[in-house]
């Protein structure tokens, strides 16, 4: 992650960006398989969607 955080900073990103940044992406939920590792990094996007308040515009339950 360091060697990451030097070059986003030589490039100009700016710490607040940085300290964005969630890796490696995905739950942990011990997947395995590429589908397994799908349902896992949509779990975690859906889960910051929601953490922020937002809800998707013409939703269907």
């Amino acid at each position: 992650h360091a060697k990451r955080v030097e070059r986003l900073l030589a490039l100009g990103a700016g710490a607040d960006q940085i300290a964005r940044i969630h890796a490696p992406i995905g739950l942990d939920i011990g997947a395995a398989s590429p589908a397994e590792i799908a349902v896992a990094v949509l779990a975690q996007t859906i889960h910051a969607f929601r953490s922020r308040g937002l809800e998707a515009k013409g939703a269907v339950a």
